[in-house]
């Protein structure tokens, strides 16, 4: 028996702690579109490792009511700067509806400061302008889905982690 490489659609709704509904959403907006085994009507939906820690990066996000709209500019912005546009790794803040991304090289503290960038607003006013911000701890999102995987009845947590691309104890 082969390991799948990846997680089935019930243990991304427990490890991302969203609905199904949610999850249709997401990949409606072409967001997080899952992979899909099988030719049948009914395939087997298989989710990566980066996709469960976007699915909470865009959770994040929509509690800071950040909108799915606003989301598409973040990415879309992203993209056009020749940037990976996947959010799970972006430091991202929200202010009074603008979002921001803080672009950190803490190689040498000393010498240089996190550069943060307006990447959305509502008023589009300001996008790409370089920013000063005195900025909170951002919550590490991959600590989030190792207890959820913890705490899931349905995840096979020795199986998981086996998945998990990143291991909780090696992370900042």
């Amino acid at each position: 028996m082969s390991l799948i490489q990846g997680f089935t659609r019930q243990e991304t709704l427990a490890l991302t702690d969203t609905t199904s509904n949610q999850l249709q959403y997401l990949e409606r907006q072409k967001l997080v579109i899952p992979q899909r085994i099988g030719k049948s009507r009914k395939p087997t939906v298989i989710y990566s490792w980066e996709q469960i820690l976007e699915i909470r990066a865009i959770k994040h996000l929509r509690r800071k009511n950040v909108s799915s709209q606003m989301i598409k500019k973040i990415i879309k912005f992203l993209d056009k700067s020749g940037v990976d546009e996947s959010l799970r790794d972006k430091h991202l803040i929200v202010i009074n509806n603008e979002v921001f991304w803080v672009q950190q090289d803490w190689s040498d503290l000393q010498q240089k400061i996190p550069t943060i960038v307006k990447i959305a607003g509502k008023d589009n006013a300001n996008i790409g302008q370089y920013m000063l911000l005195v900025i909170p701890i951002f919550s590490d999102i991959v600590q989030e889905v190792w207890k959820a995987a913890k705490n899931s009845e349905l995840i096979d947590f020795e199986s998981f982690k086996e998945r998990a691309k990143v291991n909780e104890n090696k992370i900042a």
